[in-house]
Parts: structure tokens; C-alpha cells; sequence
């Protein structure tokens, strides 16, 4: 390679990482706010569990329940298909409900919802599949890529 042609890559590289680092600069604060609006959940998700195990008429309020890890598959076929049955649904998942946040600022493609959730593309898909069948989410497209909407704003 001669030297004009290593300059020339050295430009188009910085140019490169010059535009990602302004990307990040732009989505960190919407990455900030997703974790705390995250954390705003289970906080609250902790308290209705406090609140219904505690016994009734006890004046006293128990500490927050620690956040429940989930191992293994959930339920049985039974709930799984009362669930598929119940139709639309409130995102129940934390993907879910971080792209649900994702796509009330407008339609997005997988590849920017895992940059913004910071979850992987597999993550990302199954969750869409399961919002567009509960009515959530719509498939569309934006110059010439398939993205994602919600339902209302489609």
C-alpha cells in the first residue's frame, strides 16, 4: 500500500470511529433511562409482592421481596397455551418491555433495538414475535429495511 493510500485509510478509519462514538454519545442517555425505568419496575414489582404477602390487618409493611431468578422452563403446556389463547397482553418480559420503551420514540429495526437494549439479536426477535402476536407491535418497513412499531402508532 503506498503512504497516500494508508492515509487515506487512517482518514476513513478515524471518520468511522469518529460517527460511532457520536452514535453512543447519542443513545447513552436512552440507555440511562431505560435502566432506571428497569429498576423503577422491579422496585415496584417488589412492593406489590411485599404488599400481597403480607398478612392482611398487619400494621407492619415487610421489607421488598429480593427479584425472583427464573431457572428452567416456565410453567407448564397448560399456562402456556391459556397464555397464546388470552390474546393481546401487557409485556410481561424485561425485553419486552424495553422494546415496547424503544419503539414509543419510533420504529426501529432489530439491529437498533440491540444496540439500544443492549440485549442480543436472538432476545430481540423472539420478544418482537411474541408482541406482534399480542397485537403490540407491527412489522415495517423504513428505507427498504424491515423495522418495527408499535401497533397504535403504525
Amino acid at each position: 500500500m503506498t503512504p497516500s493510500g494508508r492515509a487515506l485509510a487512517t482518514d476513513l478509519l478515524a471518520q468511522i470511529r469518529a460517527e460511532i462514538d457520536a452514535r453512543i454519545a447519542e443513545l447513552r442517555p436512552a440507555v440511562e433511562e431505560y435502566e432506571r425505568l428497569l429498576e423503577a419496575a422491579e422496585a415496584l414489582e417488589r412492593e406489590a409482592a411485599a404488599a400481597r404477602a403480607a398478612p392482611s390487618g398487619a400494621g407492619e409493611s415487610l421489607p421488598p421481596a429480593a427479584p425472583a431468578r427464573r431457572r428452567g422452563p416456565r410453567g407448564s403446556a397448560a399456562g402456556a397455551i391459556a397464555r397464546a389463547a388470552s390474546g393481546a397482553r401487557a409485556p410481561t418480559h424485561r425485553t419486552e418491555r424495553a422494546i415496547v420503551a424503544a419503539l414509543e420514540h419510533g420504529s426501529h429495526t432489530v439491529g437498533e433495538l440491540v444496540v439500544v437494549t443492549a440485549m442480543s439479536g436472538a432476545q430481540i426477535r423472539a420478544s418482537l414475535r411474541a408482541l406482534q402476536r399480542a397485537g403490540k407491535v407491527v412489522r415495517t418497513t423504513r428505507e427498504g429495511r424491515a423495522a418495527y412499531a408499535l401497533a397504535q402508532s403504525a
